[in-house]
């Protein structure tokens, strides 16, 4: 295949990512090839993608993986530089649910070399029976749920020590642009680097256990859980609805996300 856009493509697939699509779990096989693949990623390769039902699409020096949206095997989309091994993985646990999470993420990605992006492949209460009431009963909500592809693939790449930079949504709010946290995980120098980064490029940033934002901070999130049990770095970033829609804060949030991973990781190269 020729040259394609990589972000126009990827986000091409995330409007058929709705909650009504069926969506099943994988079974033992297919989670074993799940943590197989998770395992060459974190080396730079792939391993396994016909069994997951992972089409492979390149472009240039990019190679992006993804499940058919409309299938019950709607799992995963990585976005990653094959031969490169990931320093950072920047993670889209929401699809459609947190519109446009995946241009921020991408935007990212492109920005640095080191950078693997892991998106979910569904929305996240695709799948759930009638009466889930918690989003630990939605088997596609990837933060809840640790037997998602998603989580399993995070969990493989956590243990290796790469930091996490996972990316959310919010309805506005007063007085707060984005809301940072470690989740379950400590702080760290690239939790602060992304705060003083995002802070100078003029967003108002919400951190701690302050009411205003205490539903947001991801304390129970299953990556960032897995983080805190591995010692790595787990960035747990909220932004508003404003500042998703507008193009150009977002290409600023993306910015300063790369400006901190150089700053704490150093210049990725291929």
């Amino acid at each position: 295949m020729g040259e394609i856009d990589v972000t126009a493509f990827v986000a091409d697939l995330v409007p058929a990512m709705t909650r009504r699509v069926p969506y099943r779990p994988p079974d033992d096989d297919e989670a074993a090839a799940l943590e197989a693949l998770a395992a060459a990623l974190g080396r730079g390769e792939t391993a396994g993608v016909a069994s997951l039902g992972l089409e492979a699409t390149f472009s240039g020096d990019t190679l992006v993986l993804a499940s058919d949206p409309t299938s019950d095997r709607a799992w995963l989309v990585v976005v990653l530089r094959p031969g490169v091994v990931p320093d950072v993985v920047v993670e889209v646990p929401h699809p459609n649910a947190d519109l446009d999470t995946e241009l921020v993420g991408l935007s990212l990605r492109d920005r640095r070399a080191g950078a693997l992006l892991l998106q979910a492949g569904a929305h996240r209460i695709a799948g759930a029976p009638p009466e889930a009431v918690d989003r630990i009963d939605c088997p596609a909500d990837v933060s809840s749920r640790a037997d998602a592809p998603f989580s399993r693939v995070a969990s493989v790449l956590t243990a290796r020590g790469l930091p996490q930079i996972q990316l959310h949504g919010f309805a506005d709010r007063d007085g707060v642009d984005a809301v940072l946290s470690p989740g379950a995980a400590g702080g760290g120098p690239l939790l602060d680097a992304v705060e003083a980064r995002l802070r100078a490029a003029g967003e108002r940033v919400g951190t701690g256990e302050d009411p205003r934002w205490a539903d947001l901070l991801g304390r129970r999130n299953v990556q960032g859980l897995d983080a805190a049990a591995c010692g790595a770095a787990f960035v747990h970033l909220e932004l508003s609805r404003s500042l998703r829609r507008d193009p150009g804060r977002r290409e600023a949030v993306a910015a300063a996300l790369a400006g901190a991973l150089d700053d704490v990781l150093g210049v990725s190269s291929t």
